[in-house]
């Protein structure tokens, strides 16, 4: 997924006078692009989500006439993990089941095509000496701090620290919390750690998003200032696993840790269960 994401251009500054490009609907280049977009926007997809099916199509030959072993060909020529072979295949596979669905086209190359299974992801979290290493960004880089906290502390993904409006903010009986639209558009409240509140404080009641970044254009950023402080070859996503792992090993129950993380099954939280468990095996080891 990452290469497919990748070519959409950086957009880290929103325009004064007009929603920056990100939150904009892309301009169809034909009459195929123009329809794929009418029916996606009706069905209310986000616009990253539009964007990369579109960009997806634009690096084929023809998408009307693109066969299966036209699209064995691309993969194949492309230095991709088994991860993003996957992807490709899966997003491939829903853009052309849509073109069918709505007439554009009347068969689906993909159909020879079977989604390869790989097995799921452990959660790598970073250690405790890399998380105390990057609250040393407050000083130098306070934007890339802020990320720190918004995915350390709030167990944000990329997507949602670049797209959070300063209203996400807000205060209630409860305490502190944290509005936050994630995967599907689904809105959560979840509890604001003061470390959240302080970064959060001086853009209080920003309706636009407070940085206004593309997904991997907050990660770049991340892991460049990341790099100053000695943390190398970690992803932004790191953060979120830490969070949800620290929680697990302070005894937080799992389904507490589900809500807080906004998994959509506990199977999900349990996974980084058995990344706290291995703590002590790894104490004893590391003698």
């Amino acid at each position: 997924m990452t290469e497919i994401t990748n070519v959409l251009k950086n957009e880290n500054d929103a325009g004064a006078s007009m929603p920056s490009k990100r939150h904009r609907i892309m301009q169809p280049e034909n009459d195929l692009e123009a329809r794929y977009i009418e029916y996606m926007k009706a069905e209310t997809m986000s616009v990253d989500t539009m964007r990369q099916r579109i960009y997806l199509l634009r690096g084929l030959v023809n998408p009307l006439t693109v066969t299966a072993e036209d699209i064995v060909q691309m993969i194949n020529s492309r230095e991709l993990s088994r991860h993003s072979k996957v992807a490709y295949i899966s997003v491939l596979k829903t853009v052309y089941a849509d073109l069918v669905r709505i007439g554009a086209i009347d068969h689906n190359p993909t159909d020879m095509l079977k989604t390869p299974r790989t097995p799921r992801r452990q959660p790598r979290p970073l250690t405790s000496e890399q998380i105390e290493a990057l609250m040393g960004l407050e000083g130098t880089h306070p934007r890339e701090y802020a990320f720190t906290v918004l995915g350390g502390f709030a167990g944000l993904r990329a997507g949602e620290v670049g797209n959070l409006p300063g209203t996400a903010l807000t205060f209630a009986n409860g305490g502190p919390a944290l509005r936050v639209k994630g995967k599907g558009g689904l809105v959560a409240e979840i509890p604001a750690h003061q470390r959240v509140v302080d970064v959060l404080k001086p853009y209080e009641g920003q309706t636009t998003p407070i940085w206004d970044m593309w997904p991997q254009s907050v990660n770049r950023a991340w892991q460049r200032a990341a790099a100053t402080v000695g943390v190398e070859g970690a992803v932004f996503h790191q953060l979120r696993h830490s969070f949800a792992t620290r929680l697990t090993r302070a005894g937080v129950d799992l389904l507490v840790i589900a809500q807080v993380c906004r998994h959509s099954s506990v199977a999900t939280t349990q996974r980084y269960a058995a990344v706290a468990d291995e703590a002590p095996f790894q104490a004893v080891s590391g003698l």
